[in-house]
């Protein structure tokens, strides 16, 4: 089973507050294959073991709403296909950690950290994103 999870992390980078989506390599590219048919179709569905990530391309978005089994990512073309090219980036290679940072969020913070093979055997405990 692959392993998806988003989570709000406080002072988690050089004292920023960060949205980590950690995944494991089968994860990338489940969460990229979804994030594409959104790209595609305006929306598509990410239903996984823990819990569901939905997807919806909206002009001028780049938030995320996050809650402990249900994650809605409102992502504007562009940055959708930032990501989307970011999480190529990460699928490559068999034995890979690494990480890749989207800057510009809007919510619920500016910084997401697209975390392959790192983090993943680490469960931050679940922390309420500021309203």
């Amino acid at each position: 089973m692959s392993v998806i999870r988003a989570n709000y992390l406080a002072n988690f980078h050089y004292g920023e507050d960060v949205v980590l989506l950690t995944m494991d390599r089968a994860g990338v590219f489940e969460f990229r294959a979804a994030l594409r048919e959104a790209e595609r179709k305006g929306n598509s569905r990410l239903d996984y073991g823990g819990g569901t990530h939905e997807f919806h391309i909206q002009p001028g978005a780049t938030n995320i709403e996050l809650q402990p089994t249900h994650v809605v990512w409102r992502l504007d073309q562009g940055r959708a296909t930032e990501i989307s090219e970011n999480l190529a980036v990460l699928g490559e290679g068999e034995q890979h950690a690494a990480h890749q940072y989207i800057d510009e969020m809007l919510s619920p913070a500016e910084v997401l950290i697209l975390s392959r093979d790192e983090y993943v055997d680490v469960v931050h405990p679940w922390t309420e994103p500021p309203s």
